[in-house]
This record gives C-alpha cells, sequence and structure tokens, in this order.
C-alpha cells in the first residue's frame, strides 16, 4: 500500500498539512485543497454504487407525504415544548436540549400519548399511514414501517390489527437472535413475507442491519427518522436488494407547519444534507451538537 500511496500523495506529514488540515478547518474550508485532492486521486478511484452494478428495478422517493399539515393539538404542544425549552435554558439546565429534542419528534409523530383522549384526526402522521396503507393494500403489496421507539411500536400495531384486522409482527432489539431462543428476527421476517398479498411489519431502524433481506416487501414507510442517514438508507436496503421484482417506494412522512419549521422540517433537511456529506468520502462530518441546537431554533 505504501509504495502506491506515497508517490501519489507524499509523506503522512505533509499529507497532514497541504490536505488533512485545511480540508478539515470547518471554520475556514480550503475548497483549493478539497479540488486539488481530488484532481490528484481521480485516476485511482474507481467507486461503483449497488444501482451501478445490479439489476434492480426502480426506487422512488415518495415526495407528497412530506406535506402534513400539523394539527392543532401538535401545535400547541409544540409551543409549550419550545417555551418550557427557553426557560430551563435560561435557568442552565443542561439536559433540555435532549428533552425538548425528544418531545419534538413524538409530537410530531405521536402526540396521542401526551392527550390519550385524543382522536386520530389529532395525529394527521396516523391518519396518513392508514389512508397510504388503504392505497397498498388494494395493490396487494407488502410495507415495512421503520420506528425504533418501542411506545410508537406498540401503539402502531394496535392501530394496525383494528382497521386492518393484522397482527403485525414487530422486530426490535428484544427479537431473537439465536434459533436456540426461539424464532430469529430472519424467522419472523420470513414469516412475514411467506403471507401472500397484503402484508405489514415494524422493524426498529437500529435492530435491523445486514445480511437481514425482505424482498417481498416494496413499500418503505420510515415513519420516524434516524439521526444517521446512513443507517436509514441500509434500512431501506432490506427490500431494495438483490431479488427485488418490484419498484420499491420510499416514504419519509413529514409534520409541517405554515409559519415555522417543525422538528421533522428541519431534521429532514438535516439528514439530506448529511446524506450528501455520506456520499463525498473526502468531506469532513460536521458538529452534531451544532446541529442539534439548530433543531431548537426558531
Amino acid at each position: 500500500t505504501s509504495s502506491f500511496t506515497l508517490p501519489l500523495l507524499g509523506p503522512l506529514n505533509e499529507f497532514g498539512t497541504n490536505y488533512r488540515k485545511p480540508i478539515e478547518n470547518t471554520e475556514n474550508n480550503n475548497e483549493a485543497a478539497l479540488l486539488k485532492l481530488r484532481e490528484l486521486i481521480a485516476p485511482q478511484v474507481l467507486r461503483r454504487m449497488k444501482h451501478d452494478v445490479a439489476d434492480l428495478p426502480a426506487k422512488t422517493e415518495v415526495e407528497h407525504c412530506k406535506n402534513i399539515e400539523i394539527s392543532l393539538l401538535q401545535r400547541q404542544l409544540y409551543i409549550d415544548v419550545v417555551n418550557r425549552f427557553k426557560k430551563l435554558s435560561a435557568e442552565g439546565n443542561q439536559g433540555a436540549m435532549l428533552t425538548s429534542l425528544h418531545s419534538m419528534r413524538m409530537i410530531c409523530a405521536h402526540p396521542l400519548q401526551f392527550q390519550p383522549n385524543a382522536t386520530l384526526s389529532d395525529s394527521p402522521k396516523v391518519s396518513w399511514l392508514i389512508e397510504t396503507l388503504e392505497s397498498i393494500k388494494q395493490k396487494n403489496e407488502k410495507v415495512i414501517i421503520f420506528t425504533e421507539f418501542r411506545d410508537i411500536q406498540v401503539f402502531l400495531k394496535r392501530i394496525l390489527l383494528e382497521r386492518f384486522g393484522v397482527n403485525v409482527t414487530t422486530v426490535n432489539g428484544d427479537s431473537n437472535t439465536s434459533s436456540k431462543k426461539g424464532l430469529t428476527r430472519q424467522n419472523l421476517i420470513d414469516k412475514f413475507q411467506e403471507k401472500s398479498g397484503f402484508n405489514i411489519i415494524i422493524l426498529s431502524t437500529t435492530a435491523v442491519g445486514f445480511g437481514v433481506n425482505i424482498q417481498r416487501a416494496n413499500h418503505v414507510i420510515h415513519y420516524t427518522r434516524s439521526w444517521n442517514p446512513a443507517k436509514e438508507d441500509q434500512a431501506t436496503d432490506r427490500a431494495y436488494r438483490i431479488g427485488q421484482d418490484k419498484e420499491v417506494f420510499v416514504y419519509y412522512p413529514t409534520v409541517v407547519a405554515e409559519d415555522f419549521f417543525t422538528f421533522e422540517v428541519k431534521l429532514d433537511k438535516l439528514l439530506s444534507s448529511k446524506r450528501e456529506l455520506a456520499d463525498d468520502m473526502l468531506k469532513p462530518n460536521i458538529d452534531l451538537k451544532n446541529e442539534l441546537f439548530e433543531l431548537l431554533n426558531e
């Protein structure tokens, strides 16, 4: 390796001075150094993406689901969280940021847990989900719903049983990975796939990684978003992989408001920018703490 890289990039100390430090300097990023490095290594770099080498059907991101109008209940709950965050921050509460972010996320995804007597009309994302699943059911196709939150998994499982009569399988961190203790995660997924026609499975984004195959599903709904776009893409790829013979539809349902940017809108933009960085192997990662703080700024 050294005989190849050293003549091309020079000694390690010179590479650090000429390229690494200027590129990683986030306050005064040196685009000239980045451009020069790109030009230098371009003839030696061969990067093949899955869609370049595998004969797969189309993968389509459904855009219209990114415009789910916030309900009056969500708006009031959201305002209460913002005001409480400002008060706690002024008092020097160090844990206020993460607590507030989690509350904002849950209000957008599952406001009914804050108001047990509320109706489904107070949760437009749930209404969107039911309407979307009705459409998919008419096509006799299968759906994966991704969320890492246990209370949302339990809530959705109950709602979907009531609405569709489907006892939805949930695969999360509690699901066995060893066959000695019962059904493995892949066993549970295989049972989901073996049922003909319409079916739904709920998966934890963090619990289902490499090696899990769900090619019979061609609709992937990220009901709540991961902090990491690579994790989201990896989750989507459980369905979008060799053996998939249908067009795959990917949904990122997003709650929006007319007069302010919701947590979900900000997170969607943040993940899109991080996804672009992840696709560029030469750009450094940006600071997560600053990103989290930006999600709370109005």
